[in-house]
């Protein structure tokens, strides 16, 4: 008798354990969209050569010259529709081409990201012959919000801002770990941010708006090189 009810316990255990494994499987499936291969790729990271997580070498072409930036992105939900990131520009314009004199510096940016849609492939949305024949998945639609500051330097206190900046960006996955977009970039003048709340009051627009396009390409891991030998130190 006891043989048997340890054995209808552990039944009834092996149960529950499979029946909420199912049941947590049908809501990835249908609630997170993880029934698919490349959207499993997307969310949970087997796979991320399609993903926006990740660092980016982006580059923003000008008739100036090339400006460089790092920009690092991390998922926010499980769903991946959203992104938060930072990016730190290598080549620093904190005058913005000679707009603002009096910039002496820029800090990093943060960005905010958001999902708008999947792009279109030949073959439709994400491609798509059917489940046994999956063609290449079409580009992922983004945009972007990023905020930044120009400042310069105040003795004996804090540095001074001299502009806000901030870009919106929509972009789209384009390849495995390249991506390309479009911005318009507003700049504001720091007594255009009343409360200090680092961001311009509502209501102010900005002096000056520019738009840009850029590139990136996705930092993997790269093999090293092989080091010069040292010479022999001459026997004495």
């Amino acid at each position: 008798m006891y043989t048997k009810r340890n054995t209808i316990i552990l039944t009834a255990a092996a149960l529950v354990v499979l029946l909420s494994t199912t049941v947590w499987n049908v809501f990835a499936g249908s609630v997170l969209g993880t029934s698919d291969d490349y959207e499993k790729s997307i969310q949970w990271g087997k796979e991320l050569a399609w993903s926006p997580a990740g660092v980016w070498v982006v580059s923003v072409p000008t008739p100036m010259g090339t400006i460089l930036m790092l920009h690092t992105m991390h998922a926010q939900d499980l769903a991946g529709t959203r992104y938060g990131g930072v990016m730190w520009e290598v080549n620093n314009n904190p005058t913005n081409f000679g707009v603002f004199p009096d910039g002496e510096k820029e800090g990093y940016w943060a960005t905010q990201t958001v999902r708008t849609g999947p792009g279109l492939s030949p073959f439709g949305v994400w491609g798509g012959f059917g489940p046994t024949h999956p063609a290449r998945p079409g580009p992922d639609a983004l945009e972007t919000t990023m905020i930044g500051y120009a400042t310069k330097a105040s003795e004996n206190a804090p540095d001074e801002v001299v502009t806000i900046n901030i870009a919106n960006v929509t972009w789209r996955i384009t390849g495995p770990d390249t991506n390309e977009g479009e911005a318009t970039l507003m700049m504001y003048l720091a007594s255009q941010d009343g409360d200090g709340d680092g961001f311009p009051d509502e209501g102010e627009k900005p002096v000056a708006c520019m738009p840009f396009t850029f590139s990136s390409h996705r930092l993997r891991v790269m093999p090293g090189c092989v080091p010069t030998p040292m010479p022999e130190t001459p026997k004495q």
